[in-house]
């Protein structure tokens, strides 16, 4: 595959930080979408969760999409409907033996600067991972930067040094904050950048964009994990509610393979990640609130750097 360009690097690791860039094109549904509302400047990003059935257990799958900066009120929605599961699967790169590089960092920069900027709230603030059903069912940053065969895991890394990656770091921070104080003045511009990021967001194709070996590894590559620690689960599950709660982008594949296994879909619902304008309504009520089952957590190893969501 050709170099990519800068313009599609930087595009491309925007999409990895947020969760939104597709695993998987194929013919299944994609599980992030743009819709629209009445007015002209009404619209939401909306992500997708789809409930699967068990051929011969009393057991529901269900593959929560989500996107790593929403609105809080999302999130709100996204911690009622996790709490009301008996098992969830969460996605999380932990941090692995060596201090992370300026590419490393750089992701989590991105993500930082789009959030203040478009006025949303970080995943990792708007869930509480502390909860007792949650099960780590991701890689390592060690096992991540193995499967990507030395290559660098930001889209950026493709296009940039090491170096030049780490001088751009504070014209990223400068970036963040003029344009969080514009954005924070002017919520006209504010929702019209919404409405430009939304829109590619939700239609662009970035794996024929990023390198193949990158996309694999990322997107791939850790969805056979999650699978892994899936079957472990369904060792000592045998009836009741799992849910696999990663990035939007990760869940055609996982719907793939849960059909492949006999699994049959009963359900799809959307949720408005970012509301734009007066935004556009979900058309569903969200789950009741429940106590989390008590049980032993598996956890992602503590570390100053914290996991990271791609």
């Amino acid at each position: 595959m050709r170099r990519p360009s800068f313009l599609t690097a930087l595009f491309s690791a925007f999409a990895l930080a947020l969760g939104t860039a597709p695993a998987y094109a194929g013919d299944i549904e994609s599980y992030v979408r743009f819709a629209t509302g009445d007015g002209p400047q009404d619209a939401a990003l909306q992500t997708a969760k789809a409930t699967f059935r068990h051929p011969t257990l009393d057991l529901e799958i269900t593959l929560y999409g989500v996107v790593h900066i929403a609105d809080a009120a999302y999130y709100a929605n996204v911690q009622r409907d996790l709490d009301s599961y008996d098992v969830v699967l969460y996605e999380g790169v932990a941090p692995g033996s060596t201090e992370p590089t300026e590419e490393d960092k750089s992701l989590g920069d991105m993500q930082k600067v789009m959030g203040e900027m478009l006025g949303l709230t970080f995943q990792k603030d708007g869930i509480d991972y502390t909860r007792k059903n949650l099960v780590h069912a991701d890689m390592n940053m060690d096992q991540l930067k193995e499967a990507m065969g030395g290559s660098s895991i930001n889209p950026l890394g493709q296009v940039m040094g090491e170096d030049q990656l780490k001088s751009m770091a504070p014209m990223m921070k400068m970036f963040g904050q003029v344009g969080k104080m514009l954005m924070q003045s002017n919520p006209r511009m504010q929702d019209q950048f919404k409405l430009m990021m939304g829109k590619q967001l939700a239609t662009a194709d970035l794996s024929k964009a990023m390198p193949e070996k990158m996309s694999n590894a990322i997107l791939i590559e850790r969805n056979k994990v999650v699978m892994e620690v899936l079957e472990k689960q369904l060792t000592k599950t045998k009836q009741g509610t799992i849910a696999i709660f990663y990035g939007a982008a990760h869940n055609p594949d996982f719907e793939e393979r849960l059909l492949a296994l006999g699994y049959t879909k009963t359900s799809k619902s959307w949720m408005s990640a970012w509301q734009i304008g007066n935004g556009v309504d979900d058309g569903e009520a969200p789950a009741p609130a429940t106590a989390p089952k008590t049980r032993e957590r598996e956890t992602v190893p503590a570390a100053p750097e914290g996991p990271r969501w791609f």
